[in-house]
């Protein structure tokens, strides 16, 4: 390719195939091309190699090779075989930690078990040397403790930031967030950042031990497929876990690990303030379906107002209270907080009572821990009966006035909410 003067490529012409069309011409921002018998021709000292003519010749009698741009330089990842160990976000408020957390710290340690390797706890916050114990107790080997100032309240990117630099730091080949709406938030910071994969509401965690890969299991259009999700390519393979998915490990004080201190880099952005919250449903004296004993749960085929004080009834009779499935919530015959489902919340309570629910797979996934399941409903064939521990097939209108009769002639100094189970 010709050089002018300066040592710059520019563009030459080939007489025999030029069509005289002058288009490149007009497209020469230096003006150095101009017409010659008939034929255009390029002033070599005011071409500037730019190839905006060989864009436009119809003809394609102009030779020029554009420049490569040269690539960037990527900061280039660590391979996945550097990343060990499975790492669980400790989530905290008010100076304790969140129950997901522990559950998802059992998990964790079946996990690690079949990998080999340590269960790891991410613990951002301020004073929290109760809780880094705590997370050794329920099976942590090495938590790795965040203490700044700046970490006393939750705010997205700070503690992205903090476990961005946990990450990148420790590298752990899996990371566990509970899938609160905390957890939620900053899961999704996290893998934007490092650049990973994140399967969200995940109702199942197994490992391929030939692969060593993570099998991230989740409902999915609508609820209608299970779906087993694998992060081949990327490190570490992250994925948040609805609160009472996982059963809680037992707690072993005695039980031995390491607590290490990093130091936060900080955060130097402005931070914005806080000028008030969202009262949580328990300020506001409404009960958390999620952490009570007893549910009886309310379908569609049971709302009718005439016979609700009779369900809360029996709920009350029991240490419970009532819930309900969606298409109660839509009816607007119950709230949103009491809804039990993939779009609700997920329980697993003692004892679950369900009311005409048809069990939809949408809130089968939110209610599958509970550890006994009593259906009733006119539909033998409905797979809420299916998967009960003791199904009962009739009108629950004629049913549970005799179940709490029942209940009452076998405890007869039974009083109401005093139930054993």
């Amino acid at each position: 390719m010709p050089k002018n003067l300066k040592g710059k490529d520019i563009a030459d012409i080939i007489p025999d195939k030029c069509i005289g069309c002058q288009i490149c011409i007009g497209e020469c921002p230096t003006k150095a091309i101009e017409m010659v018998g008939g034929v255009a021709k390029i002033d070599p000292e005011l071409c500037i190699g730019c190839g905006k003519c060989v864009d436009v010749c119809p003809a394609n009698c102009i030779l020029f090779e554009k420049p490569r741009k040269k690539k960037a330089a990527v900061a280039q990842k660590p391979a996945l075989a550097e990343y060990k160990g499975v790492a669980v976000f400790v989530e905290t408020h008010d100076g304790r930690a969140a129950d997901v957390s522990w559950e998802l710290m059992g998990k964790a340690r079946e996990l690690a078990e079949k990998l080999g390797v340590q269960v790891l706890g991410f613990l951002p916050g301020v004073s929290t040397e109760a809780i880094a114990k705590e997370a050794i107790a329920y099976g942590c080997d090495v938590v790795y403790v965040m203490d700044n100032p700046l970490l006393k309240m939750y705010l997205p990117k700070v503690y992205g930031k903090a476990l961005v630099q946990l990450c990148n730091e420790v590298k752990p080949e899996i990371v566990l967030i509970g899938a609160t709406p905390l957890g939620r938030d900053v899961s999704s910071v996290v893998a934007t950042i490092i650049e990973t994969g994140l399967t969200a509401d995940c109702t199942g965690l197994d490992i391929d031990k030939e692969q060593r890969l993570l099998m991230m299991t989740r409902p999915t259009f609508g609820g209608n497929i299970m779906a087993t999700i694998l992060c081949r390519n990327h490190r570490p393979q992250m994925s948040t876990v609805r609160p009472m998915v996982m059963k809680m490990p037992k707690k072993d004080p005695a039980r031995r690990g390491e607590i290490r201190m990093v130091e936060f880099e900080g955060y130097t952005d402005p931070l914005p303030s806080i000028i008030d919250f969202i009262p949580r449903a328990s300020d506001v004296g409404e009960v958390d379906i999620a952490r009570v004993p007893v549910l009886v749960v309310i379908g569609k085929g049971a709302c009718n107002s005439q016979y609700f004080p009779m369900l809360e009834g029996l709920a009350h009779l029991l240490g419970g209270t009532v819930a309900c499935s969606r298409p109660v919530v839509q009816a607007g015959f119950l709230p949103y907080v009491r809804q039990v489902g993939q779009t609700g919340k997920t329980v697993a309570p003692k004892l679950y009572i369900g009311v005409a629910v048809s069990g939809a797979v949408q809130h089968l996934v939110g209610m599958q821990g509970s550890e006994r399941i009593i259906a009733i409903n006119t539909d033998r064939h409905a797979p809420m009966m299916q998967i009960a521990d003791y199904p009962i097939i009739g009108d629950y209108a004629q049913v549970v006035p005799q179940l709490i009769e029942g209940i009452k002639a076998r405890v007869p100094t039974l009083k109401a909410g005093s139930a054993k189970l």
